[in-house]
């Protein structure tokens, strides 16, 4: 049996109790998830209950869901008057705030202190680090600093045949290639150092 620890351990683990690892420390929603702001808001443009055409409209949309309120009777009113004064010359003003209000009240819980910032998803890695809390590239064997936890790279999980638009999509590659990110490969495992579930850090 490898014991692996980041560098910089200074903790004893004879000190605590050991146990196996199970499907919660990954999958640690198994009921209620607290979708994030970015990811609520694209679900509803997807399924056409925020309209994509208002200018805009996710920014706004992810603005005054992140905002600190008391109660949810504060945020649903603070997300109607927001809203309506950045789309008051749009029809669609109703149908967005209905839709925004509908978001926050399936995922936030001010009195609770509960939405996507305080209950991490763990199993994934986007928004929180997820995977590579130990899947990271740092955790290192003691007595061999050469062996660490496998699968620090996206390949490990991914096989990405083809990506991007156009004629760039016809090349398909069986082996998989690296991930390009915006416009150059990304083959760190910290997605979450700038996506954090709204707006980047």
């Amino acid at each position: 049996m490898s014991e692996y620890r980041l560098p910089g351990f200074t903790n004893d683990p004879a000190a605590y109790e050991m146990r196996t690892m199970d499907c919660m420390d990954c999958h640690n929603r198994p009921s209620h998830r607290f979708r994030s702001p970015n990811d609520a808001v694209d679900l509803a443009i997807t399924l056409g209950t925020i309209d994509r055409k208002l200018p805009w409209v996710k920014s706004n949309a992810v603005a005054v869901l992140t905002q600190t309120y008391d109660t949810e009777p504060h945020a649903l009113e603070n997300i109607s008057r927001s809203l309506r004064d950045k789309h008051s010359s749009t029809p669609q003003a109703d149908a967005l705030v209905t839709a925004v209000q509908k978001i926050y009240s399936e995922n936030f819980f001010p009195e609770m202190k509960a939405d996507w910032r305080a209950y991490p998803e763990n199993m994934g890695h986007k928004d929180w680090p997820g995977c590579f809390r130990c899947h990271d590239g740092r955790h290192k064997a003691v007595g061999d600093a050469k062996k660490k936890i496998p699968a620090s790279d996206c390949a490990s999980c991914h096989t990405i045949l083809a990506q991007g638009s156009g004629e760039a999509m016809d090349k398909l590659n069986p082996k998989g290639s690296a991930f390009i990110h915006i416009d150059a490969e990304y083959e760190t495992a910290d997605c979450n150092s700038c996506h954090t579930g709204a707006f980047p850090k």
